[in-house]
């Protein structure tokens, strides 16, 4: 098998500012270890610190969608909120009151008013994260697993199922999670794209690094 290898070296500004959660599976946990383990190598030569990365384990590749859910929304979950809300538009009136004949009936008016709506908590609702200071964190959530063909199509469900969810969650909570989870044939296959750890490390800092270009190039410059 050819290995492909991702030419790119992130800037110390990204590396310094993020935090690694590698999630990988109980299931096939020789393999999975193997993983981690070339992900950490790579994370050694950028020199980012190993107490900003995390491991946590999971029973099978149907659960990390349960606990990539679990840490983005520690950056996307925001309770409370303050907001001004402005209503404007036609609105119809009905008055049974003993009113002057000019007023009595069905008739439109014109409402116009503004309020605060203002809570503290407990609500709580998701907001895709966006760093807005130079201090702020830049997560990153690593997959590991590996759904290897069997005797049924449940390998093809469950591969769908949870890519989808993964996906969704990525795309939703503005937290990047880089897919680590091989679909392979046979396990000597997925033995053979181990080394592809080192590639999903880097790929988490350059969605970063262009999200942040995203962010200069529309003006949404970071506060320091």
């Amino acid at each position: 098998m050819k290995q492909e290898d991702i030419n790119y070296i992130p800037p110390q500004s990204v590396v310094e500012r993020a935090r690694v959660f590698i999630l990988r599976t109980v299931w096939h946990s020789e393999l999975t270890q193997a993983m981690e383990n070339e992900a950490r190598v790579e994370l050694r030569l950028l020199r980012f610190p190993e107490e900003k990365t995390h491991t946590l384990i999971a029973p099978g590749a149907f659960e990390l969608v349960h606990l990539s859910g679990v840490v983005a929304r520690l950056y996307a979950w925001k309770r409370g909120f303050s907001q001004i809300v402005s209503v404007r538009g036609p609105t119809q009136i009905q008055s049974n009151l003993r009113l002057p004949p000019f007023f009595q009936g069905n008739f439109d008016s014109q409402l116009r008013s503004e309020f605060l709506l203002d809570s503290p908590g407990p609500i709580g609702y998701l907001q895709p994260y966006e760093p807005t200071s130079s201090s702020d964190e830049l997560p990153i959530i690593i997959t590991m697993g590996c759904i290897l063909k069997g005797e049924t199509e449940h390998n093809r469900y469950l591969a769908h199922a949870v890519l989808h969810q993964l996906a969704y969650l990525s795309a939703t909570t503005g937290i990047p999670i880089i897919m680590g989870i091989l679909t392979p044939d046979t396990l000597p296959q997925a033995w053979e794209r181990v080394v592809q750890a080192k590639a999903w490390v880097k790929s988490g800092f350059l969605v970063w690094e262009s999200r942040l270009t995203i962010d200069k190039i529309f003006g949404q410059k970071e506060t320091s």
